[in-house]
């Protein structure tokens, strides 16, 4: 970077619909998308006019070897994510990654395996829900006491449908849909998962393919007592809507509840319900966004962190076999190293 003040060149790997949306809220916040970078071309062209006439690339590699290029966003697909950020540590440039950091946990290991050996955090994970308003303010609502001490965490995480399309396996639902509420129960409780108890799942939309489990429920035991519950459900049919209530031993805090403008019409009384993830966290991604420019320009470490995204991940990873065996899984306890401490 030319100085504290200057601003951030930023090369975009990923043209589909986040990293449309990351590029777009980077623009007028101290940053320029200078090249972007998508298998499919004519995508790729579209994002690069739309940012002011940006260079191309086909692949993300050579986007990220650009030396015009101080800092790289990650939204690509979700299997291509550890390779852009490793080739990112490795030229040590700032990455802003979507979640997951990585679709296997050697994956992840490795990405904070170099992150070390470059003795400074680059990766910033796209765990979005730390930067929205009701999410953050239950958090300081929490860790003031407000309902005392904390004994359950039960999250709801509803799509009206499949977002992209069919999942493929079970596995690719919890670790693409359901890291988020793992890293939201992570965030909120200042805790790790310490035990996955069970979880259990039906087929709601038969179109999905065979075997698929769009409809998942997690019971969980989090480090220091606290129990969760996590319902995933990616055929809700109405709807998008996230939102969590944590229940302490003197009250409970909910977030993420219908709110606004309440029509009385047509017989009916109620609020509308966003269509999608976009427009639920609109503000979530651009505030996301704009620290990371600004962590960047002032020279502090970005959050959250790779190892933010590699335990969300083993958090993953364990409820996906305990799915698929039907048993409990306990997890080793970890530390993390003191570069991530803070």
């Amino acid at each position: 970077m030319k100085g504290r003040w200057a601003e951030l060149r930023v090369g975009v790997v990923g043209a589909g619909g986040m990293g449309s949306r990351h590029a777009r809220n980077l623009l007028g916040r101290g940053a320029a998308v200078v090249a972007v970078a998508d298998s499919d071309p004519e995508r790729a062209r579209s994002l690069a006019e739309a940012c002011g006439g940006a260079r191309t690339y086909e692949d993300g590699a050579e986007l990220v070897r650009d030396p015009d290029v101080e800092a790289v966003v990650v939204a690509s697909p979700d299997p291509t994510h550890a390779r852009y950020v490793l080739a990112c540590l490795q030229a040590e440039k700032p990455v802003f990654c979507e979640k997951p950091l990585a679709t296997t946990v050697q994956d992840a290991e490795e990405v904070v395996r170099r992150e070390l050996a470059c003795g400074r955090r680059l990766v910033q994970v796209g765990f979005q829900r730390r930067y929205d308003p009701e999410f953050r303010a239950l958090r300081r609502a929490v860790e003031e006491g407000l309902v005392g001490r904390p004994v359950l965490f039960r999250a709801w995480h509803r799509n009206a449908r499949a977002a992209h399309g069919p999942p493929g396996s079970n596995e690719a639902v919890i670790v693409n849909s359901a890291i988020h509420d793992l890293d939201e129960l992570r965030w909120l409780a200042g805790a790790e998962v310490e035990v996955v108890h069970a979880v259990v799942g039906r087929s709601v939309d038969p179109s999905l393919g065979e075997g698929i489990l769009d409809l998942q429920v997690m019971q969980l035991g989090l480090t220091g007592g606290a129990l969760a519950l996590v319902e995933l459900n990616l055929s809700a049919g109405y709807g998008y809507e996230v939102g969590v209530e944590v229940v302490g031993d003197q009250g409970s805090l909910s977030a993420g509840l219908p709110s606004g403008v309440v029509a009385r019409r047509e017989g009916r009384c109620g609020v509308s319900v966003p269509g999608d993830w976009l427009a639920r966290f609109e503000d979530a991604y651009a505030a996301e966004v704009a620290s990371w420019v600004d962590t960047l320009r002032s020279g502090g470490p970005p959050w959250p962190h790779a190892w933010d995204g590699y335990a969300a991940l083993v958090a993953a990873r364990a409820c996906a076999h305990a799915l698929r065996t039907g048993g409990a899984v306990r997890l080793t306890a970890e530390n993390p190293p003191p570069l991530y401490a803070a």
